[in-house]
Formats: C-alpha cells, structure tokens, sequence
C-alpha cells in the first residue's frame, strides 16, 4: 500500500531508493493500493497501472481501510 497524502517533488536520491526497493521485490508484489486524493497522480495509477506486476488499484485518502483490506485480500494466484 502506498499512501501519498501530499507531493512536493522528489530528489533523484528518493527515487534511486524507491526504483531500486520496486525491482528487488518486483515478484513479491500480489496488489498495490495507491491511496491519495492527488488527481494527477490517480491518473498516472489509472494510466500506468498495468505495468507493475499483480494488481493496481485507486483509493481515496477517505477510504485507507478499504485500501488495507484489498490489498490484505487473498489473490487466486497465492
């Protein structure tokens, strides 16, 4: 689960680090919740989603505990 509640920018450093933790663990992940009210940023999870592996889904700050208990939720694969 990924919870962004605000975006100010991110310094090359912050990106390395998250770029490298995403391919290390790339086959561990079954489902990704991306939780923020940012519109660009739900459009680029809308757009861009399908390139990570398992499945992506949206929520809105107001529904985290929806987030968790999707992203919690058993897939057929597991």
């Amino acid at each position: 689960m990924i919870v962004i509640s605000s975006f100010d920018g991110m310094t090359p450093s912050a990106l390395w680090q998250d770029l490298r933790m995403g391919v290390e663990n790339l086959r561990a992940w079954k489902r990704t919740a991306v939780v923020t009210d940012i519109g660009w940023m739900t459009h680029v999870t809308a757009l861009f989603g399908w390139m990570t592996p398992g499945q992506t889904r949206h929520f809105p700050l107001a529904e985290r505990d929806a987030a968790i208990a999707w992203a919690a939720e058993s897939t057929p694969t597991d």
